[in-house]
């Protein structure tokens, strides 16, 4: 089995050795444009976004913390009045 993966490997390689020159101008031709691309504005556009994502997210965690801290306070409260009054929790 391993003979053939071993075959089958070096009859690929010489494949694209010899397939290279005619896929070179190809591949240049793709790649070319984005050469051209002005990468900064995309970086800082791309920056800015995940920076209001990061503080929406922020905004967005506290306000579940804070609901959550809420609904904790309200259900010990409960607890503690269903304590003193001796009636079982609902």
């Amino acid at each position: 089995m391993a003979k053939y993966q071993l075959a089958a490997g070096i009859v690929i390689g010489v494949g694209i050795k010899w397939l290279a020159p005619f896929f070179r101008p190809l591949l240049g031709a793709a790649v070319s444009p984005l050469a051209r691309l002005q990468v900064k504005p995309l970086a800082k556009a791309s920056i800015k976004a995940g920076w209001l994502g990061l503080e929406r997210g922020r905004e967005l965690f506290s306000y579940l913390g804070e609901a959550a801290e809420d609904v904790l306070a309200e259900a010990r409260d409960e607890l503690a009045r269903d304590a003193k009054s001796g009636a079982e929790p609902s």
